[in-house]
């Protein structure tokens, strides 16, 4: 009981201190002149800034085999003047893995995933500059630090992971056959949920959004069963990258990012049912982040 009492205090005083940060003006964008100008512009200049990155690292990810050595003298001389941030060397991907004895097949088909992998990342951060820049206006804008803050938070978790050191080789080796069936298994599935991913984004465009806001209502494509067909894709992208990055960080990291996505869901729920009368009847016959199997089931 004594348990009890605790946790419903510190619930109540955690309620407390986000209702009065929800309170300050600081918090309400409605109040932010040319709010909307600067985030098309400073978020197509981030993102740009990523792109830009991808291609300047795409001799260390995916890396080099026969078919594209003629492009590492060009990143060598960019790597050369460049900060290592941004160019970064060349990784000889097929000298790598023949040391430990792997095919030349084995080593083109890991290349080409990878490559894969790397095409579709880039297309969706491209994507998030068009949606940026063509999404509709705003009926309902974000206010309060659960609708402004919080989602840019989450957004930045993935980044962690992913920044932190690459675990996959010490928990399973290349000298292991296990370890490039591993990375084949888990590439497919970063490729199938990252096509996932850009078919959704490229459906929600108008939509899109990083705050909790309503601009249009979208029910076409993947939004036809799934109310959050890009957090679904998030929640098995990252899933992957935790097992690329794995040790007790990034898990924390990973499953604050799933707690916290799924907080965010029901705060746009909210938003979007106060501005669209037609959500209701949308929520109930659609899954959360999985379709809904049976009529009448609580989708999640």
């Amino acid at each position: 009981m004594f348990l009890g009492g605790s946790i419903s205090r510190l619930q109540h005083r955690v309620g407390g201190f986000f209702r009065r940060l929800n309170d300050f003006p600081l918090f309400d964008r409605s109040q932010w002149p040319l709010s909307e100008f600067f985030a098309k512009m400073l978020a197509s200049l981030a993102v740009g800034a990523f792109v830009a990155r991808r291609i300047l690292q795409l001799p260390d990810f995916p890396g080099i085999i026969t078919e594209v050595r003629w492009t590492e003298t060009f990143f060598l001389k960019l790597s050369a003047f460049l900060p290592s941030f941004l160019a970064t060397r060349p990784f000889d991907m097929e000298r790598y893995y023949r040391f430990y004895g792997y095919s030349r097949h084995q080593i083109v088909v890991l290349w080409a995933t990878q490559f894969l992998i790397w095409t579709v990342e880039t297309g969706i951060l491209s994507g998030y500059v068009v949606a940026f820049l063509t999404r509709e206006k705003a009926q309902s804008l974000a206010k309060g630090f659960m609708e402004t803050i919080f989602p840019l938070v989450l957004a930045l978790l993935p980044f962690l992971i992913v920044m932190t050191d690459y675990t996959y080789r010490q928990w399973i080796p290349e000298y292991s056959h296990a370890h490039i069936k591993g990375l084949y298994a888990i590439n497919f599935v970063l490729i199938v949920a990252g096509g996932f991913n850009l078919i959704g984004l490229f459906t929600m465009r108008r939509a899109f959004t990083i705050m909790s806001e309503a601009r249009v209502l979208i029910r076409t494509g993947l939004f036809r069963w799934i109310r959050h067909p890009l957090y679904a894709a998030h929640f098995v992208i990252y899933f992957c990258y935790t097992l690329l990055h794995f040790h007790v960080l990034t898990v924390f990291l990973y499953v604050a990012f799933l707690v916290g996505q799924t907080l965010r869901a029901r705060i746009e729920e909210r938003k979007l049912a106060s501005v669209f009368p037609e959500y209701e009847e949308y929520r109930r016959t659609t899954g959360m982040f999985f379709p809904r199997l049976f009529r009448g089931a609580v989708g999640f």
